[in-house]
């Protein structure tokens, strides 16, 4: 056994020194990856995602650094690698970003999503609102498009599914801004992108607090009967995302719906969050007739009873300003800018030239619909690349708008990175 005696020695100097390169190691990467978005850095755009992540996750590395030695020593191996397991939900959405082909659809995809968000952001009238990152997109195994809420349990979207300790698992439910999955599939479809602006829906609704007054303008304004406001309640969420991606993107986006349910397998009835698919798209035309854009022709198939209702309740609950919203309309705010020229947008870029638009989802609508018309033309003229190529040269340089003082966003994401702390240590094993 005494043999084993010269192993003991220094082995408090080498567990300091162990517990310091855990610590300065994840430091000195959140400090990376801080860089990278500041002014003029790879990521910039991204400047408000990552300072917040980095700030709760660096606040709770400080507190780990506070402990007295012997408790750090224990603890920090452990809960070291649980803030590296939940810093790797960031890590692997930012660092595909640095592949150039995979960084230029992921950059189209976030312009899509700001340009439906930011109109909303600014409208809402309380400081309190306006502390709210952009919807970050990703590429994702899922597939179909998907929203993950701010504040909510990201546990399952982790890189292995599972985070590694029961106080890691309490941990995951602090996303610090929404999220927004996209296929790994559809970063080489580009008309597969409209989707971010339904997912982009789901944000607005939960960030700005339009749940109950959507479910308020439902029940007291679409002159339902009691039956058919309780099957139209658990549709609410989904009818408000495609209203919200058919304003932003006219009926390309509605056209590209349909396509997508006609190769859905099911039987045709509503199920759980959705309508059926006949009355999703009668909800998407009757938005496009309360935005004045071009509505494609009469949709196929056998008509039914329910499908007056589709207008009925899209008027109820987009045809008035939203007080959350300082009375604007959800049309003035996300609505496409001059829809009646869409057409011949498409047309252009069907035939080589730019689409001459000025706004991201007029671009991308415009080359929704060239394929939409004309696959073939679509490959032939590269109007994907191209599109995206247009799309990218009307984002201006810098990081985005700033979404409050930087004291605010600070004092928030310190206290959640103490808050994150505590259920990191709360569970961390004894010895």
């Amino acid at each position: 056994m005494t043999g084993l005696l010269p192993q003991a020695e220094g082995a408090h100097a080498r567990r300091e020194a162990e517990v310091r390169h855990l610590l300065t190691g994840l430091e000195e990467e959140l400090a990376d990856w801080a860089k990278a978005a500041g002014e003029r850095g790879p990521l910039e755009k991204h400047q408000s995602q990552i300072a917040s992540a980095v700030r709760v996750i660096a606040g709770a590395l400080e507190q780990l650094r506070s402990l007295p030695d012997a408790e750090r020593h224990r603890k920090a191996p452990e809960l070291v690698l649980d803030l590296h397991h939940l810093w790797d939900f960031f890590r692997t959405k930012l660092a595909v970003r640095h592949i150039p082909r995979y960084q230029r659809f992921l950059d189209v995809a976030d312009e899509l999503a700001w340009a439906v968000y930011d109109p909303v952001r600014r409208a809402a009238a309380t400081a309190h609102l306006l502390l709210r990152e952009p919807p970050l997109t990703f590429l994702s195994r899922h597939p179909v498009p998907f929203a993950t809420a701010r504040g909510s349990d990201f546990e399952d979207l982790l890189p292995s599914g599972k985070q590694r300790t029961l106080a890691g698992r309490r941990a995951s439910g602090h996303l610090p801004f929404p999220v927004i999955g996209i296929p790994w599939s559809a970063s080489h479809h580009l008309p597969a992108l409209l989707a971010v602006a339904h997912e982009t829906g789901h944000h607005i609704e939960d960030d700005f607090g339009l749940a109950e007054p959507l479910r308020t303008r439902l029940r007291e304004h679409a002159g339902l009967p009691a039956e058919r406001i309780e099957v139209w309640e658990p549709w609410l969420g989904e009818v408000f995302a495609d209203v919200c991606a058919t304003l932003a993107c006219g009926e390309a986006y509605v056209r590209t719906l349909a396509d997508a349910l006609a190769a859905t397998p099911g039987t045709g009835h509503g199920t759980g969050d959705y309508p059926p698919p006949r009355l999703r798209l009668l909800v998407c035309r009757a938005a496009l007739i309360t935005a004045g854009a071009h509505v494609p022709p009469d949709l196929p198939g056998a008509t039914d009873p329910d499908d007056e209702e589709a207008p009925t309740v899209v008027n109820a609950l987009i045809g008035d300003g939203f007080r959350e919203l300082g009375g604007a309309s959800l049309t003035s705010l996300v609505g496409l800018r001059d829809p009646a020229r869409l057409t011949e947008a498409s047309l252009r870029l069907r035939t080589g030239l730019r689409t001459k638009r000025n706004d991201v989802p007029g671009v991308l609508a415009a080359a929704a619909l060239a394929f939409l018309d004309a696959p073939d033309a679509y490959d032939v003229q590269d109007v994907g690349t191209r599109a995206q190529d247009e799309a990218l040269s009307l984002v201006p340089k810098g990081p985005r708008a700033a979404s409050a003082p930087e004291r605010l966003l600070a004092a928030r994401d310190s206290a959640a990175g103490l808050e994150l702390f505590g259920l990191l240590d709360a569970d961390a094993s004894e010895p």
